[in-house]
This record gives C-alpha cells, structure tokens and sequence, in this order.
C-alpha cells in the first residue's frame, strides 16, 4: 500500500512537471555566411526538473536554405530570469525531402537567457556554435516568448 501511494504521488509529481510547454518567435543572424534568419521554436518539459526538450526551425534569407534542429536544454530559473545552455543536433536543407544526402547535418551547444515580464511572457537572447563537418557557424539570436 505505501510503496503504490509513494509510486503514486511520485509519478503525479513527474507529470506536472512534463507539460510545461513553450513557443516562440525567434530571429536573428548567422555567420559563414552572414545571412539573417527568422523561424519557431517550442519545448516542452521533461521528467526532470529544469530539464527541457527545444524544437526550432528556421529558414535564411539569404541562401533560401532551411533548418530543423532539435535540443536538450538545462535551464532553472531564478525570479524573472532563467539562464540556460543547450545541446543539440540539426540539419540544413534547401527542400524538405527523403534524400538525406541534399542534408548538412550539425551538432550544437550554446546557451543564453529568458527574460520573463510575467509568467506567460518572456524575452529570449541566444547564442549558439553550430558544427557541420567542413565548416562551424556561429549564430546570435533574440526572440519573443509564451510559456503555459
């Protein structure tokens, strides 16, 4: 009977933590070669706290190329400012296809910050070193947030 409450009460306790979702608007500018971006991002929370999962995609302007990528990120919160790093893997392609071999795959870290002006709302800065196999970018971006 207490081993069920103490599973119970634990798993409750887990999956309030899981449903933390977030989206936003994000833009910003990407080195080697210089080009604006602009895309989406959302996550969600996981299991563990301050552990959450990122999605972004995003398309450069000046090349016409998109990218997915997707990310585990570690971000606690203290007040109205969250600082986080991430560490993650995408691609870059001009379609969306099944010819993975039109794919430049990378891997990433990076962190920055969230900026809350309540506790729906919030400002994002980020920075990022994005690692493909012949070159590195770097990429700064800021972007405008929903948590619920």
């Amino acid at each position: 009977m207490i081993k069920k409450t103490v599973f119970s009460l634990g798993f409750l306790f887990l999956a309030m933590n899981a449903f933390a979702l977030d989206a936003g608007l994000i833009a910003g500018s990407i080195r080697q070669p210089s080009g604006f971006f602009y895309g989406l991002s959302a996550g969600s929370g996981t299991f563990v706290p301050m552990l959450k999962f990122e999605f972004e995609g995003y398309r450069i302007s000046e090349t016409g190329w998109n990218s997915l990528s997707a990310a585990v990120k570690f971000r606690p919160k203290f007040g109205s400012f969250a600082p986080y790093a991430a560490l993650g893997a995408g691609g870059e392609f001009e379609k969306l296809n099944f010819k993975f071999s039109d794919y430049n795959f990378y891997t990433f870290i990076g962190g920055g910050f969230h900026l809350f002006f309540t506790s729906m709302f919030s400002l994002r800065a980020d920075l990022r070193f994005l690692h493909f196999s012949d070159l590195n970018k770097t990429r700064i971006s800021a972007g405008i947030f929903i948590h619920l």
